[in-house]
């Protein structure tokens, strides 16, 4: 029988609001991150997580943008996965499934009201020149 101890340590360099836990800390570092990309800009769940100082942590990116409210001033539809691709979440869809009503997502139609284009493969055009440069954030 083997045992294993994993021990993981996130350091996120964003003002304690008062929260108490490390995840509502984390969650507002990706949404503060999330904030300096804008219009006519995208980023990578990878991105923020490498801005952040958590370059695997891409997943957990996704998970804090999924909770993203409407009061909290966030453009998360402009953060995609590393392929330029629109991760599909269930509750963003619109359409029927079928041919004549096709899914899309609330994601796709904010990037299009943007002037953002899709190709035929789903991938944003021009992605990697319209990434987001974030600034460097190191003491």
């Amino acid at each position: 029988k083997v045992e294993v101890k994993v021990e993981v340590k996130v350091e996120v360099k964003v003002e304690d609001r008062g929260t108490t836990t490390k995840q509502s800390r984390f969650d507002k570092a990706v949404l503060e991150k999330a904030r300096e990309v804008e219009e006519g800009e995208v980023a990578s769940y990878g991105s923020i997580a490498r801005a952040m100082g958590c370059p695997n942590y891409s997943r957990h990116v996704g998970f804090a943008l999924s909770k993203v409210k409407k009061g909290d001033d966030v453009a998360w539809w402009r953060i995609m996965n590393s392929q330029g691709k629109i991760s599909y979440r269930a509750k963003d869809r619109i359409g029927k499934g079928t041919k004549k009503s096709p899914f899309t997502s609330l994601q796709r139609k904010l990037l299009e009201k943007e002037g953002h284009a899709f190709s035929d493969s789903g991938a944003l055009v021009g992605f990697h020149q319209k990434l987001h440069t974030f600034r460097d954030s190191s003491p």
